[in-house]
């Protein structure tokens, strides 16, 4: 079943496939998104293998070149949006009038296809909220509008720019070496937040993304400009802080995000923040 639920004369289009078995090409339009909402797909985009399971998803352009290979004995659900390259480039122009490069990035063959988890990208919830809105009927009104490309479109550009800015920050003298450090580093970034409760050792990461903890720690630093430690400890510190606001307890706090005891936690909270928990928890009341 490949069930178009939206589609206009600018290129914008939303499909929901269900799907057991197939094998053929699958083009990228304008900015394309492939949503995996349950069961696991394979994608051969531009020579490179991405397997994105439930919870991923896959973003490419006009230049894409992509397979698709389902073979899987429950059918696989799955998203489809196209959004087009006129939205992409009004979204980004409005936000910053000197977003020529960015724009010239997303839509031409510079633009880094890579694999995303919906917890690590301000685009992931939200496909998971149209997903769900399709299963349930609810939502094709809303699909008759451009709002919900233009709302998509701001959540790829924040994306994106991350992307693109940290991309240009490496200096690796081949721009693919440059492209395959992001991938890796993405996908740290991505096994982290999926884990952000866990304590877990540099040799779990690693193994995730098949390079040594040394190389490891100099490309997430070279991309991110801090170490995974500081970026794990900056990502609870946020999470917790969100917590506290709402109107969670302190200690529980604390330990729901790997910190040793409650002095420990408010030293690193009072850091980050200026505030202590206590303060920051009665603020919300």
């Amino acid at each position: 079943m490949n069930q178009t639920i939206y589609k206009d004369n600018e290129g914008n289009a939303v499909r929901f496939s269900k799907i057991a078995k197939i094998e053929g090409e699958m083009p990228f339009t304008g900015l394309g998104i492939k949503y995996v909402s349950s069961g696991e797909e394979t994608y051969y985009a531009n020579n490179k293998k991405f397997t994105v399971k439930e919870g991923e998803y896959i973003i490419g352009n006009d230049y894409t070149s992509s397979i698709v290979c389902i073979n899987q004995k429950q059918a696989v659900e799955g998203l489809c949006i196209d959004i087009s390259a006129k939205i992409i480039s009004d979204v980004a122009e409005f936000h910053d009038l000197n977003e020529t490069d960015l724009i010239e990035f997303l839509l031409s063959d510079q633009f880094l296809v890579n694999r995303y988890h919906i917890k690590s990208t301000f685009l992931g919830p939200r496909l998971n909220e149209v997903s769900q809105k399709i299963k349930m009927g609810t939502c094709i009104n809303e699909f008759q509008q451009n709002e919900l490309f233009y709302t998509l479109a701001e959540s790829i550009i924040s994306d994106q720019r991350f992307v693109f800015d940290h991309l240009n920050k490496l200096d690796f003298k081949k721009t693919i070496t440059n492209k395959e450090v992001v991938r890796t580093v993405l996908d740290a970034k991505s096994f982290i937040d999926q884990h952000i409760t866990e304590n877990f050792s540099l040799e779990v990461i690693t193994s995730q993304i098949g390079i040594s903890k040394y190389h490891f720690i100099r490309v997430f630093k070279a991309a991110f400009g801090i170490s995974p430690y500081q970026y794990q400890k900056w990502k609870r510190l946020e999470l917790a802080k969100l917590d506290l606001l709402r109107g969670n307890e302190i200690l529980f706090t604390a330990i729901s995000y790997g910190f040793a005891d409650v002095p420990t936690f408010s030293k690193a909270f009072k850091q980050q923040f200026g505030q202590t928990p206590g303060l920051i928890r009665k603020s919300n009341f």
